[in-house]
């Protein structure tokens, strides 16, 4: 018989081992499974996957990254979805529905989808999932006079809002640049993801924007702050786009990125506490 359900904390290593097996093409080994189901966000709900079962033997599976998260309207909860695969014998038969209807089914939960392929997009609406964004903003290293950057946020104490403390907190010891920057219009905090998508030069995804009205007033100058190198671009996904901002581009995605919506605004459901961050994941 085929039992679906929610994975328990005794079955960490088996997920990990069970994901490590059928991903065939998957660029990190079993410290990144193990990382990625270790529920490093998950909180007292303690869930990280979904498994498929017959008879015992686990035949399918669903990775979440949960996190009870700071929001502008307090503690929020979001599942990331990740890693989904059923063995060939056991699809078509609606198993993989039913994952789904689990996964989206607790109206406390928005579950989120950053990285998903093409040929997922029709299974995400079809489990009520919504287009979240459909394209970045892009800035080019320029000569402007450049602001003032602290590299360390959180030794600026109690200066740093409390959720912008929160966040920065939560994602230390992951390949990210957490900077905080002084603006006209105050500071403007930033948790930035470099990725070497082109030859060409490194994308710095803005995957968190804590000020994005002066974001909006003063991307140039941010962008002319934070970017490392010439061969740099600075992206940021539109929903956080406050009005007025000027980008130098604007480029689409190859596939949208999608939600649930409901309980939190799109421009606070940014791309952290979630298996980008976890698995080093290019972003597209």
């Amino acid at each position: 018989m085929v039992e679906i359900a929610y994975a328990g904390p005794d079955e960490r290593e088996e997920v990990a081992q069970f994901m490590n097996r059928v991903f065939h093409r998957a660029k990190w080994d079993i410290d990144g499974w193990r990382r990625l189901v270790a529920g490093r966000w998950c909180g007292p709900m303690g869930r990280y996957a979904i498994t498929v079962r017959d008879e015992g033997e686990m035949v399918g599976v669903l990775g979440l990254v949960y996190a009870e998260r700071m929001t502008s309207q307090g503690p929020r909860t979001t599942a990331d979805m990740t890693s989904w695969y059923v063995l060939k014998d056991y699809r078509g038969g609606g198993v993989g529905q039913k994952m789904l209807r689990l996964a989206t089914a607790d109206p406390d939960v928005t579950v989120t989808n950053f990285s998903s392929a093409k040929a997922a997009v029709q299974v995400l609406e079809k489990a009520g999932l919504v287009v979240l964004d459909k394209e970045r903003l892009v800035w080019h290293p320029r000569d402007a006079a450049a602001l003032v950057v602290h590299d360390d946020p959180l030794a600026l104490g109690d200066r740093l809002p409390e959720k912008d403390r929160r966040i920065v907190a939560d994602h230390q010891g992951l390949k990210l640049r957490h900077l905080a920057v002084e603006t006209p219009d105050g500071l403007c905090t930033l948790v930035i993801y470099p990725q070497k998508k082109h030859d060409e030069y490194v994308t710095h995804e803005v995957m968190y924007c804590g000020n994005q009205g002066a974001f909006a007033a003063h991307a140039g100058a941010i962008a002319a702050t934070v970017l490392p190198a010439r061969e740099a671009i600075l992206s940021l996904d539109r929903r956080f786009a406050r009005e007025g901002i000027t980008p130098d581009e604007v480029r689409e995605f190859a596939t949208p990125r999608f939600c649930q919506q409901g309980l939190l605004d799109f421009s606070e459901i940014d791309m952290l506490y979630s298996e980008c961050v976890l698995l080093d994941i290019k972003i597209h």
